[in-house]
């Protein structure tokens, strides 16, 4: 019965490993993807300017009586040129943590419950 339980054990690890794997290279793409586009496009003069009509937009608004007042961003740059320039490797990082935790806990609900071996009378 014990050797069963490990068969049918070793092809749930695999067919889970086989996701995570997918999982893993589709997480990596996607931020490579998100890097390539926030290089090309918020690095254009175009994005600046905006960013910078964004701020001064910020700056008019505190000198206006109103009950919320915002602070003037400090970045000379668009926040997604910054993430994506400077903290790709946290973001990326983040992303295979976060993604890992999840899949392994979701992957281990779905096998207990897809699990018919496991009967309330087999845990006593």
């Amino acid at each position: 019965m014990m050797a069963e339980r490990s068969g049918r054990f070793g092809r749930w690890l695999w067919l889970w490993s086989f996701g995570y794997v997918g999982l893993m290279v589709a997480v990596a793409w996607s931020l490579l993807a998100v890097r390539d586009w926030a290089l090309a496009e918020m690095s254009t003069l175009e994005s600046v300017e905006n960013w910078e009509a964004w701020r001064e937009g910020v700056r008019v608004q505190q000198t206006e009586p109103s009950p919320v007042q915002r602070r003037v961003p400090q970045s000379a740059e668009p926040p997604a040129l910054v993430l994506m320039r400077d903290y790709f490797g946290v973001s990326l990082a983040g992303a295979v943590l976060f993604s890992t935790l999840l899949y392994w806990v979701i992957a281990w609900l779905v096998t207990g419950m897809l699990s018919s071996s496991h009967e309330f009378g087999d845990l006593m």
